[in-house]
Protein backbone atom coordinates (compact mmCIF):
# COMPACT_ATOMS: atom_id res chain seq x y z
CA UNK A 1 0.00 0.00 0.00
CA UNK A 2 3.02 2.32 1.02
CA UNK A 3 4.46 1.54 -2.52
CA UNK A 4 2.63 2.32 -5.09
CA UNK A 5 2.14 6.70 -3.49
CA UNK A 6 5.90 6.29 -3.08
CA UNK A 7 6.49 5.35 -6.83
CA UNK A 8 4.03 8.15 -7.73
CA UNK A 9 5.82 10.66 -5.41
CA UNK A 10 9.11 9.95 -7.05
CA UNK A 11 7.79 9.95 -10.75
CA UNK A 12 6.61 13.36 -9.59
CA UNK A 13 9.69 14.52 -8.09
CA UNK A 14 11.54 13.03 -11.54
CA UNK A 15 9.44 15.00 -13.95
CA UNK A 16 9.88 17.77 -12.09
CA UNK A 17 13.20 18.02 -12.18
CA UNK A 18 12.97 16.99 -15.57
CA UNK A 19 11.67 20.21 -16.28
CA UNK A 20 13.34 22.48 -14.27
CA UNK A 21 16.48 20.88 -15.93
CA UNK A 22 14.71 21.50 -19.28
CA UNK A 23 13.98 25.31 -18.62
CA UNK A 24 17.37 26.23 -17.50
CA UNK A 25 19.31 24.81 -20.22
CA UNK A 26 16.84 27.00 -22.48
CA UNK A 27 17.93 29.97 -20.31
CA UNK A 28 21.89 29.57 -20.52
CA UNK A 29 23.33 31.05 -23.11
CA UNK A 30 24.65 28.96 -25.92
CA UNK A 31 28.10 29.91 -24.87
CA UNK A 32 28.07 27.80 -21.41
CA UNK A 33 27.65 24.78 -23.25
CA UNK A 34 30.39 25.21 -25.93
CA UNK A 35 33.90 23.65 -25.58
CA UNK A 36 36.49 26.47 -25.81
CA UNK A 37 38.19 25.72 -29.23
CA UNK A 38 41.92 24.45 -28.71
CA UNK A 39 44.17 26.93 -30.19
CA UNK A 40 47.54 25.43 -31.51
CA UNK A 41 49.43 25.31 -34.16
CA UNK A 42 53.10 25.84 -35.59
CA UNK A 43 53.99 28.49 -37.47
CA UNK A 44 57.04 29.81 -39.80
CA UNK A 45 57.63 33.68 -40.69
CA UNK A 46 59.54 36.08 -42.09
CA UNK A 47 60.89 39.47 -41.49
CA UNK A 48 63.52 41.91 -43.01
CA UNK A 49 64.91 43.85 -40.12
CA UNK A 50 66.34 47.17 -39.39
CA UNK A 51 69.94 45.72 -37.21
CA UNK A 52 72.20 47.98 -34.79
CA UNK A 53 75.44 47.70 -32.88
CA UNK A 54 76.42 50.32 -30.50
CA UNK A 55 79.84 49.62 -29.73
CA UNK A 56 81.71 52.33 -27.24
CA UNK A 57 84.91 50.95 -27.47
CA UNK A 58 86.70 54.12 -29.41
CA UNK A 59 85.35 56.28 -26.33
CA UNK A 60 87.02 54.55 -23.95
CA UNK A 61 89.79 53.82 -25.45
CA UNK A 62 91.42 57.04 -27.22
CA UNK A 63 93.44 55.12 -29.65
CA UNK A 64 95.25 57.80 -32.18
CA UNK A 65 93.75 60.83 -30.84
CA UNK A 66 89.98 59.33 -32.10
CA UNK A 67 87.57 59.41 -29.20
CA UNK A 68 83.85 58.28 -30.38
CA UNK A 69 81.33 55.69 -29.86
CA UNK A 70 80.99 53.21 -32.86
CA UNK A 71 76.95 52.46 -34.56
CA UNK A 72 77.05 50.03 -37.53
CA UNK A 73 73.66 49.85 -39.33
CA UNK A 74 72.57 46.68 -40.80
CA UNK A 75 69.97 45.54 -43.25
CA UNK A 76 68.80 41.74 -42.20
CA UNK A 77 66.50 39.04 -43.07
CA UNK A 78 64.99 37.35 -40.24
CA UNK A 79 63.21 33.82 -40.44
CA UNK A 80 61.06 32.36 -37.68
CA UNK A 81 59.88 29.04 -36.74
CA UNK A 82 57.17 28.78 -34.11
CA UNK A 83 54.27 26.72 -32.05
CA UNK A 84 51.39 28.31 -30.13
CA UNK A 85 50.64 26.53 -27.49
CA UNK A 86 47.30 28.33 -26.17
CA UNK A 87 46.02 31.83 -27.01
CA UNK A 88 48.62 33.19 -24.23
CA UNK A 89 52.14 31.74 -25.28
CA UNK A 90 53.82 30.59 -28.15
CA UNK A 91 57.07 29.48 -28.21
CA UNK A 92 60.06 30.40 -31.01
CA UNK A 93 62.66 29.96 -32.52
CA UNK A 94 64.55 32.91 -34.79
CA UNK A 95 67.57 33.37 -37.11
CA UNK A 96 69.03 36.82 -38.63
CA UNK A 97 71.62 37.49 -40.88
CA UNK A 98 72.85 40.52 -42.75
CA UNK A 99 71.82 41.47 -45.76
CA UNK A 100 74.80 43.70 -47.36
CA UNK A 101 77.85 45.26 -45.03
CA UNK A 102 77.26 47.08 -42.06
CA UNK A 103 76.89 51.18 -42.30
CA UNK A 104 79.04 52.60 -39.71
CA UNK A 105 78.94 55.72 -37.90
CA UNK A 106 82.37 56.88 -36.60
CA UNK A 107 84.75 59.29 -36.48
CA UNK A 108 87.30 56.27 -36.14
CA UNK A 109 87.09 56.05 -40.01
CA UNK A 110 90.65 56.45 -40.48
CA UNK A 111 90.92 52.96 -38.39
CA UNK A 112 88.62 51.19 -40.19
CA UNK A 113 88.53 50.30 -44.20
CA UNK A 114 85.32 49.94 -45.98
CA UNK A 115 83.32 46.59 -45.11
CA UNK A 116 85.50 46.31 -42.19
CA UNK A 117 82.21 45.02 -39.98
CA UNK A 118 80.73 43.61 -43.29
CA UNK A 119 78.50 40.49 -41.72
CA UNK A 120 76.39 40.13 -39.42
CA UNK A 121 74.06 37.04 -38.34
CA UNK A 122 72.28 36.15 -34.98
CA UNK A 123 69.86 33.63 -33.11
CA UNK A 124 67.25 33.57 -30.79
CA UNK A 125 65.17 30.98 -28.89
CA UNK A 126 62.36 32.70 -26.56
CA UNK A 127 59.28 32.03 -24.79
CA UNK A 128 56.39 33.75 -26.15
CA UNK A 129 53.66 35.55 -23.89
CA UNK A 130 50.78 37.37 -25.94
CA UNK A 131 47.59 38.84 -24.77
CA UNK A 132 44.46 38.66 -27.93
CA UNK A 133 43.08 42.33 -27.42
CA UNK A 134 40.60 41.41 -30.20
CA UNK A 135 39.98 37.81 -32.01
CA UNK A 136 42.67 39.53 -35.17
CA UNK A 137 44.88 41.73 -32.98
CA UNK A 138 47.64 40.23 -30.31
CA UNK A 139 50.38 42.18 -28.94
CA UNK A 140 53.39 39.95 -27.38
CA UNK A 141 56.64 39.89 -25.61
CA UNK A 142 59.55 37.65 -26.27
CA UNK A 143 61.96 36.39 -23.32
CA UNK A 144 64.68 33.81 -24.26
CA UNK A 145 68.32 33.84 -25.28
CA UNK A 146 70.70 34.94 -27.89
CA UNK A 147 73.76 34.50 -29.86
CA UNK A 148 75.28 37.26 -32.35
CA UNK A 149 78.46 37.07 -34.46
CA UNK A 150 79.77 40.34 -36.21
CA UNK A 151 82.86 39.70 -38.30
CA UNK A 152 85.43 42.02 -39.57
CA UNK A 153 86.77 41.09 -42.67
CA UNK A 154 90.59 39.56 -43.02
CA UNK A 155 92.72 41.98 -41.08
CA UNK A 156 89.63 43.38 -38.47
CA UNK A 157 88.98 41.65 -35.05
CA UNK A 158 85.90 40.06 -35.20
CA UNK A 159 83.83 43.22 -32.63
CA UNK A 160 81.77 40.29 -31.00
CA UNK A 161 80.86 36.47 -30.79
CA UNK A 162 78.26 35.92 -28.16
CA UNK A 163 76.61 32.64 -27.79
CA UNK A 164 73.97 33.01 -24.59
CA UNK A 165 73.07 35.88 -23.53
CA UNK A 166 69.57 37.48 -22.15
CA UNK A 167 67.36 38.74 -24.59
CA UNK A 168 63.87 39.92 -25.23
CA UNK A 169 61.25 41.85 -27.31
CA UNK A 170 58.17 43.51 -27.28
CA UNK A 171 55.56 43.44 -30.76
CA UNK A 172 51.88 43.21 -31.90
CA UNK A 173 50.39 41.64 -35.09
CA UNK A 174 47.62 41.36 -36.84
CA UNK A 175 45.47 38.60 -38.63
CA UNK A 176 44.33 39.19 -42.52
CA UNK A 177 43.48 36.37 -42.65
CA UNK A 178 42.85 32.93 -40.56
CA UNK A 179 46.60 31.39 -41.73
CA UNK A 180 48.33 34.61 -42.35
CA UNK A 181 49.03 37.55 -40.17
CA UNK A 182 51.42 40.81 -40.56
CA UNK A 183 53.73 41.55 -37.44
CA UNK A 184 56.37 44.27 -36.07
CA UNK A 185 58.14 44.14 -33.38
CA UNK A 186 61.47 45.34 -31.42
CA UNK A 187 64.35 42.85 -30.25
CA UNK A 188 67.16 43.44 -28.26
CA UNK A 189 69.78 40.80 -28.35
CA UNK A 190 72.63 42.10 -26.81
CA UNK A 191 73.30 44.37 -24.18
CA UNK A 192 76.54 43.80 -22.02
CA UNK A 193 79.36 45.89 -20.26
CA UNK A 194 82.60 44.25 -21.11
CA UNK A 195 84.67 45.19 -18.15
CA UNK A 196 88.93 45.60 -19.41
CA UNK A 197 92.18 46.87 -16.97
CA UNK A 198 91.93 50.40 -18.42
CA UNK A 199 88.11 50.82 -20.00
CA UNK A 200 84.84 49.52 -19.88
CA UNK A 201 83.09 48.39 -23.19
CA UNK A 202 79.11 48.86 -23.52
CA UNK A 203 78.48 46.87 -26.72
CA UNK A 204 74.37 46.59 -27.26
CA UNK A 205 72.62 45.12 -30.25
CA UNK A 206 69.18 45.48 -31.09
CA UNK A 207 66.64 45.48 -34.42
CA UNK A 208 63.15 46.18 -35.16
CA UNK A 209 61.32 43.37 -37.79
CA UNK A 210 58.75 44.25 -39.98
CA UNK A 211 57.11 40.69 -41.03
CA UNK A 212 54.92 37.97 -42.01
CA UNK A 213 53.51 34.90 -40.44
CA UNK A 214 51.86 31.57 -41.78
CA UNK A 215 50.05 29.46 -39.54
CA UNK A 216 49.77 26.13 -40.27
Amino acid sequence: MIKKPLRSLAAIVGLSAAAVAGSYNTAMPAAYHEVPPVVSYPYIGAAFGLSSVSDDYFEYYPVYGYSDHTDIDYNAMMFQAGYQINPYIAAEFRYWFSVGSGDYTTNTTALLAPNAYDSFDAWGIYAKPMYPVTPEFNIYGLLGFSGVTVDGEPGYWDLLYNDGSFSWGLGASFDVTPNIALFVDYVELFNVTLDFPDYSQDTKIDTFNFGITYKF
